[in-house]
């Protein structure tokens, strides 16, 4: 890639972290949610959907939480009529997480997410893989400085 290129795209990534920084402050006012809570329910769903298993312990690994954060969060969820916690059918000391609405869309609570997935709909497959590709790296990149 050419200099200019290179730039190009270091540049439009920082817009990015400016906008997502923005985005960040004022997605709470719009949805009464927090980061944590949003990213929460779009994984509740969507393991719901594919029939995973959702624990507290399971909120924690994927977003990064402490189990007791998680905890807390999902009692937040719960406050909220948002999600139920069962116990397991086997396992009495596991807790499951469920959605309490089970046509809840996801997208209703960030609804950002219905726009980027038009924009991602719109590229070619071989683009599609070259753009996801590098945006994995990004996330690499963003996980390696904040482990």
């Amino acid at each position: 890639m050419s200099g200019t290129a290179t730039d190009a795209v270091a540049l439009a990534l920082e817009r990015l972290r400016v906008a997502e920084a923005r985005l960040a402050r004022s997605r709470p006012e719009r949805s009464g949610l927090t980061s944590s809570e949003r990213n929460a329910m779009r994984f509740i769903v969507e393991s719901d959907r594919t029939s995973t298993e959702v624990t507290p312990m399971s909120i924690a690994t994927r977003l990064y939480l402490s189990p007791s954060s998680a905890t807390s969060l999902v009692d937040r969820l719960v406050a909220r009529d948002l999600v139920r916690v069962s116990s397991h059918p086997s396992d009495r000391r596991k807790k499951l997480v469920s959605p309490t609405d089970l046509d809840f869309d996801p997208d209703r609570i960030d609804p950002l997410t219905t726009s980027l997935r038009a924009l991602a709909g719109a590229l070619s497959d071989a683009d599609a893989r070259v753009v996801a590709e590098f945006l994995e790296h990004v996330v690499d990149a963003v996980n390696a400085t904040h482990p």
